[in-house]
């Protein structure tokens, strides 16, 4: 199973990426100025870690930061409104078709733009915007994970960068690999505790609004079971109405308070059915918990949100392999180019 090697590989790549990407983004042009509005530019798991990075940007810089698909990107282009502006794309293959004509249209159109990829050979890199390839290898499966956590990091280097603030990972390499076993024997223990729910219902908020959208979409795509990604708050509207006895709702918390939500939540709904598991980086400990050990972040629990899915891609690989599909392979590997979403097939 080559995803395993991958998700392996984050601990080492999130560990060097900021040290090796650091002096390259202090010269480039597109953050040479504060912006005071940022446009998050991406599409499925590039948007998705753009959003994780969303909180950390507004921190950094105090901008008004809007995101939006290529799609609608090309069809309400951004406005020169006398804001300094950045445009900051991601595309971790560089090969997303309407991403490359949205990032090409912002150069065109005058905007600082940054694009983060993980192909400096792609068309994404080609189109005049400046580059930043993430020092990541090839990931030659088509479910993206540890180019998904690099991309995730390399947006809050992007933040570092722009509040003049240094951020050091090197000490991940220690920790990161006990997060990654214990990860994947929490994955175990939920299908062998749950079996395969017939739909999985996440949640985060702040940075782990995107980790829920990611592993949501991990899920998905490599096991083919059903499942929605909401913020916490809005999934509390009334979107557990859609689970059975036979469903799953999973709650990513960083704080104490989140951990409480997830919990009450939990308390809740499981006598009605439904199972509920927290994947709980809070030091408040909830009995819904999945068993991993997290790194001890030392203040940087601001960047969470790049170890977080650690166990829920496990989980999706778990899950495939329990309904027998192939863990290295999309449900449907070329829909993508067949939707004319892509400019090559994946591997």
């Amino acid at each position: 199973m080559l995803i395993g090697n991958y998700i392996r590989e984050q601990s080492s790549i999130l560990a060097e990426l900021p040290a090796k990407v650091a002096s390259e983004l202090a010269g480039m042009a597109a953050l040479a100025e504060m912006p005071q509005r940022i446009i998050l530019l991406g599409t499925g798991s590039s948007m998705n870690a753009l959003l994780a990075g969303a909180e950390a940007l507004e921190i950094a810089t105090g901008a008004t930061v809007l995101a939006k698909e290529p799609e609608a990107f090309l069809r309400l282009p951004p406005r020169q409104n006398g804001q300094r502006t950045l445009v900051l794309a991601a595309s971790q293959s560089g090969m997303s078709t309407y991403s490359v004509e949205a990032v090409k249209r912002a150069v065109d159109d005058g905007f600082p733009t940054l694009v983060i990829t993980g192909d400096g050979d792609s068309k994404i890199a080609k189109v005049g915007a400046d580059v930043m390839v993430m020092p990541i290898g090839e990931e030659t499966v088509g479910p993206k994970t540890k180019g998904y956590s690099a991309t995730v990091l390399s947006v809050f280097a992007v933040a570092a960068a722009l509040g003049k603030r240094k951020l050091d990972t090197a000490w991940l390499k220690a920790q990161l690999p006990t997060t990654i076993e214990t990860g994947r024997a929490a994955a175990k223990e939920l299908l062998n505790q749950y079996g395969v729910p017939d739909y999985i219902l996440l949640a985060g908020q702040a940075q782990h609004l995107g980790t829920a959208l990611e592993t949501g979409l991990k899920i998905a795509e490599i096991s083919g079971v059903p499942t929605a990604s909401f913020d916490t708050e809005e999934a509390l509207h009334g979107h557990c109405y859609g689970t059975t006895a036979k469903s799953l709702v999973i709650v990513i918390a960083q704080t104490d308070t989140d951990a409480k939500v997830a919990a009450n939540l939990g308390e809740a709904l499981t006598p009605l059915g439904p199972r509920l598991a927290v994947c709980n980086l809070s030091p408040y400990a909830t009995r819904f918990d999945l068993p991993v050990t997290w790194p001890i972040s030392a203040g940087l629990d601001w960047i969470a949100a790049c170890w977080a899915p650690i166990p829920l891609q496990w989980y999706a690989c778990e899950l495939a392999i329990a309904r027998g599909v192939d863990p290295d392979k999309m449900i449907y590997p070329n829909l993508g180019s067949k939707l004319n979403i892509r400019t090559r097939k994946v591997a």
